[in-house]
């Protein structure tokens, strides 16, 4: 469709004439009523019946922030090409670019600008090519980054504390090379509603996706939120006010375009991408109400690594939402040309997704010239076409969980995208095979037989009164270093633990020697290192000391000194690792220094503590800890999944799956609810042999080639 030319509708020029001159916000109503009334009329909505409004199991997110420097964009592009592609890709749902970072559209627009090398509706007919095949779509809108409103309104900026414009990698600058930060707090969420409404209005498309919504660490110190903080009588010197307030300018903006979309498109479905982020658990609850679904953005590359998912995924598939995965066919990150990520590593990071009860997102980044690359879409479609033959086995399944794990990221503020701890957790559990998911202070601990505080869980208030009555309702914990004392480190404020706290470890070296002969025989006859200092308690008549302390023989300095550690010396009167009751305390951060060093015997020893609180786990196999075995429930079956790809970090800054590593005759027993009348291979249809005893069902799987889900059906 070509361009149509400029008419006396509202334009971009006008727009802005008037943001640049209100003192308040722009009225949306009048706005929409406008657009809709001199939009071209070959570009006005037609409702795609055959949609079913949700997100599709098989998705592409289709990136394409594109330079006005780039010429001669999408000449390559055709419609009918583009939307067999999919199909044969199987893919059934994708996320296409209205606006990207670089403030460009990808549509008549007369609020935006379009990109100046764009000569047709290329997000109309992306929709219409896709609609026709019963692919739905969604819009992409890139918020917080808009380099052309970045550099055309420079009060707009987002500011550090150190009065530094805020980037994509760090500070920005009109001379840098580098993606400028947009606050939401200044007349930009007016342009950006009226984008919103603009494309809501005037596409049928199936939804929104709000890209980039967050603020860097600290908040922002633009003028209109200094001096939105003076009137409120906030302090702007303190970074958690700041960080407060910025979180609740997220809100309102996220109130004002869900409702645009909403609005426009009853039925769609809306996605800010940022801040259902699982490193912000303080803030996600309230910001999920704006949201109808979650995308876990996880590569392997980059920041995240395949630790992230791991440890996302089991906390935000419980917030009552719709979740997929997101991986990228991308090597190194978003944006890299030029690479393909390996099929095996495709194949697992979908195969994962299915296994944690999600369904699948894989990106990419369209080329300026508009034509999807075959061999990526090759690649993909082997996955996909794979996953879709999985589907009837995975649809509106939910994962069996027993564990809980709190996470910590409700009080430390982290560096990375994952807190050592909680990586650490999932980690132990995951290659113990047991089934779990990472909670927050707001979930219900109810659901759990037995409760992990790993750490650093000081306890006070409604957490302690919360972790107080799961013990008086028999249930179990497993705690940690800090976790269990007051908030002032003074005391524990859990009596059940049947133990007096001193304080931190006093020496510079801490190890502890396994005395509990019940446990014993699963361990070395030896002492072994904390390889972080943990705490120093005693233990009470009646509790069961089931690992002692030892010291070192001096802490190093000049006139004692020793290369690395200092010896082990003596034991100790203070205890390592203590049961009473249904709780077992371990005095170091043992969670964290899995994270940090994977060392065997924190592993061994969480397994020993696990089996003492959790004798009959839903779960039990004979199998090497780099198979991932999971299980999910449908209405009408059980699905155990197992996965053996062994990731690898063979470059500093990415993770790389190479192949597949078959595994042979794995022995598993799954805890059921009654006697099942079939157990099977799927997708192949093939037949165990199997026994059921004491709740057990038990089965050989003769092979597993990467990924094999095993149904148990009765």
């Amino acid at each position: 469709m070509a361009l149509p030319h400029k008419d006396n509708g509202v334009s971009r020029r006008d727009f802005i004439k008037v943001l640049g001159s209100a003192s308040g916000v722009v009225g949306m109503p009048n706005l929409a009523e406008s657009l809709a009334d001199n939009f071209p009329p070959d570009a006005r909505p037609q409702e795609n019946k055959s949609a079913t409004k949700q997100l599709g199991s098989r998705h592409i997110h289709l990136d394409f922030h594109t330079s006005p420097a780039i010429a001669n964009v999408g000449k390559d592009f055709n419609a009918s090409i583009f939307a067999s592609t999919l199909v044969e890709t199987s893919v059934n749902s994708i996320t296409i670019f209205a606006k990207c970072h670089q403030g460009m559209s990808y549509y008549p627009t007369r609020i935006g600008t379009i990109h100046p090398q764009l000569k047709f509706d290329l997000l109309g007919q992306m929709i219409e090519a896709c609609h026709k095949q019963k692919i739905l779509t969604f819009a992409y809108i890139s918020t917080m980054y808009d380099q052309l409103m970045w550099r055309e309104h420079g009060e707009w900026r987002v500011i550090d504390e150190h009065g530094v414009e805020r980037g994509h990698r760090g500070p920005a600058g009109p001379l840098r090379a580098e993606l400028g930060k947009v606050c939401i707090n200044s007349p930009y969420l007016d342009f950006l509603a009226a984008q919103a409404d603009e494309v809501t209005r005037n596409y049928a498309v199936d939804g929104m996706f709000y890209d980039n919504y967050l603020y860097p660490d600290g908040g922002c110190c633009c003028s209109y939120c200094m001096r939105e903080r003076d009137r409120l009588g906030l302090d702007s010197m303190n970074k958690l006010v700041r960080t407060e307030h910025c979180n609740d300018v997220l809100v309102r903006g996220m109130a004002k375009l869900a409702a645009v979309a909403r609005n426009n498109r009853p039925t769609g479905s809306i996605l800010f991408n940022g801040p259902l982020h699982f490193r912000d658990v303080n803030h996600i609850r309230t910001a999920s109400r704006y949201s109808t679904h979650i995308e876990i953005e996880s590569l392997p590359g980059g920041a995240w690594g395949y630790g992230f998912f791991d440890v996302a995924v089991r906390y935000l598939r419980n917030l009552g939402l719709e979740t997929s995965g997101m991986t990228a066919r991308f090597h190194r990150s978003w944006g890299d040309f030029g690479s393909l990520r390996s099929q095996a590593a495709l194949d697992y990071e979908c195969f994962r997704m299915l296994a944690q009860a999600t369904k699948c997102a894989v990106g990419d980044h369209l080329h300026p010239y508009g034509a999807l690359d075959g061999a990526v879409y090759e690649r993909i479609g082997t996955t996909y076409r794979s996953v879709a033959n999985k589907e009837p086995w995975c649809a509106d399944a939910v994962a069996m969980t027993e564990i809980g794990v709190l996470t910590t990221a409700n009080y430390i503020e982290a560096q990375d995208l994952i807190i050592s701890s909680d990586l650490g957790a999932t980690n132990l559990l995951s290659e113990l095979h047991h089934q779990f998911d990472i909670l927050d202070r707001d979930s219900d601990f109810a659901r759990y037989k037995l409760i992990i505080l790993p750490d650093f869980h000081r306890l006070d208030g409604d957490l302690l009164r919360k972790v107080t009555s799961y013990l008086a309702g028999d249930g179990k914990i497993i705690l940690s270093n800090e976790s269990g004392v007051n908030a002032q480190a003074t005391a524990f404020a859990l009596p059940e633990l049947g133990l007096d706290y001193e304080g931190t470890w006093p020496h510079q070296d801490q190890y502890v020697e396994i005395v509990d002969e019940a446990m014993r025989s699963d361990f070395p006859d030896m002492v072994e290192v904390f390889y972080t200092k943990g705490q120093a308690v005693k233990a009470h008549a009646g509790t069961t000391v089931l690992g002692r302390a030892w010291k070192s023989f001096f802490d190093r300095n000049y006139e004692h000194f020793q290369v690395e550690q200092t010896p082990f010396s003596e034991p100790t009167d203070y205890a390592g690792v203590t049961q009473c009751g249904n709780t077992i305390y371990i005095a170091a951060p043992v969670f964290k220094m899995y994270a940090e060093y994977a060392y065997p015997f924190y592993q061994q020893l969480i397994r020993s503590c696990v089996q003492r609180l959790l004798p009959k786990p839903l779960i039990s196999a004979r199998a090497p800890s780099t198979a991932q075995i999971t299980m999910t429930r449908q209405p009408q079956r059980w699905v155990v999944h197992v996965l053996n790809y062994i990731p690898q970090r063979r470059a500093p800054n990415v993770d790389v799956v190479q192949e597949a590593s078959p595994l042979m005759d794995v022995e598993i027993s799954a805890r059921v609810e009654r006697e099942p009348q079939r157990v099977y291979l799927a997708p192949q249809s093939v037949d165990l042999r199997y026994t059921f005893d004491s709740g057990y069902v038990n089965f050989e799987v003769p092979k597993v080639d990467g990924h094999q889900m095993i149904a148990v059906e009765g």
